[in-house]
């Protein structure tokens, strides 16, 4: 029977499969022969002495560290060491727990630095006292030996702590009791995440509509400018709707009546032509600063501004005389076409009698 290359494959991930089943010991024994050997690889044979000479030259490297930054390299400490025959009452030392110390010390502030060597210096003084090996002399001769080492050339590019240094800690600092706080306070108030979920929800909505309202109001303000002929048809239509009735006014010789007519025939057309934005609360004269300075728009309509002004704020009655000079305004006001507007640049309403 011939077996496809998929079938070969299966049948040897069967087998190998079972095999591991079957041998979880040999498996086991194995993974410990490799551990025990990578630990081997980095381990060296000293006696008792040598054992004491080590540990008083860590010592050393330990009070190095304790003075200066430039001191704590985790490399210096060396390989981890075996005194003796194991089996026979021998031992072994692993120095991991130093280099990691040593690698804290490095970035870590001058009084965790202290703290760290402290505690190291203290356990190798219990190592050096259990071993009956170090001496005071012994200490002095480590030291010295590791001042000789922190003054080679390799030692002396390191510098402490800067200001920058400790601004950046002190800012990391901050912001990690800060959030130490907020988790405090989520404790304390466990309705709080809950509050802050549904504020973010209601501003993210309330954002949303906020765009779809502006974008709705840029739409209708396009129509709007869209639809600008039609408005302005209007405009003079109501225009002309107050220079008919300052007419029939004026027949029926009703002189006040027919210069306020003309004057708000005025004010209309001058709005339909983009003269200003409609503002029912301005005064005549306010009007007349509205337009540009020097228009023969702005020279009619102060004119027309002071007749209206004498005739209908002055309780004062008018005459034919004050209705045709008023009249003779306006026709050239609507003659002069869209010349001397200040360009508000927007639509404005019809109306605005005073």
């Amino acid at each position: 029977m011939q077996l496809s290359r998929w079938g070969v494959m299966a049948t040897y991930k069967d087998w190998g499969e079972r095999r591991v089943r079957r041998e979880p010991v040999a498996v086991a024994c194995m993974l410990l022969g490799l551990t025990l050997a990578a630990h081997a690889a980095g381990m060296k044979d000293v006696s008792a002495d040598g054992f004491g000479a080590e540990v008083v030259r860590l010592r050393g490297l330990v009070a190095g560290c304790a003075t200066a930054t430039a001191g704590c390299s985790a490399d210096a400490v060396g390989d981890d060491v075996r005194v003796g025959d194991v089996e026979r009452g021998g031992f072994e030392e692993h120095w991991d727990w130093l280099r990691g110390a040593l690698k804290d010390a490095k970035t870590a502030k001058a009084e965790e630095r202290a703290r760290l060597m402290r505690e190291s210096g203290a356990r190798l003084q219990e190592m050096a006292r259990e071993n009956g090996g170090a001496s005071e002399g012994g200490f002095a001769q480590a030291r010295a030996a590791a001042n000789a080492v922190l003054a080679q050339p390799q030692f002396q590019g390191a510098v402490g702590l800067t200001w920058w240094d400790r601004a950046k800690m002190k800012l990391v600092e901050w912001v990690q009791r800060l959030f130490e706080g907020a988790i405090y306070v989520g404790t304390a108030a466990p309705w709080l995440g809950t509050l802050l979920e549904w504020l973010c929800f209601v501003g993210a909505g309330a954002g949303l509509l906020f765009f779809l309202l502006r974008n709705v109001a840029r739409q209708r303000l396009r129509v709007a400018l869209g639809g600008e002929r039609v408005q302005a048809s209007a405009w003079e239509s109501e225009a002309d709707d107050w220079a008919k009735a300052a007419a029939e006014h004026a027949e029926a010789g009703e002189w006040r009546e027919a210069v306020h007519c003309l004057y708000w025939a005025a004010i209309v057309l001058l709005e339909s032509r983009r003269a200003w934005r409609h503002n029912p609360t301005r005064t005549p004269r306010e009007y007349v600063r509205l337009l540009k300075p020097g228009s023969g728009q702005r020279e009619g309509l102060r004119k027309l501004t002071q007749i209206f002004e004498r005739v209908w704020y002055g309780l004062r009655d008018a005459d034919a005389g004050e209705y045709a000079e008023a009249r003779a305004l306006y026709e050239r006001l609507a003659g002069s076409g869209g010349e001397g507007g200040s360009g508000a640049g927007e639509p404005v309403a019809v109306g605005g009698v005073a």
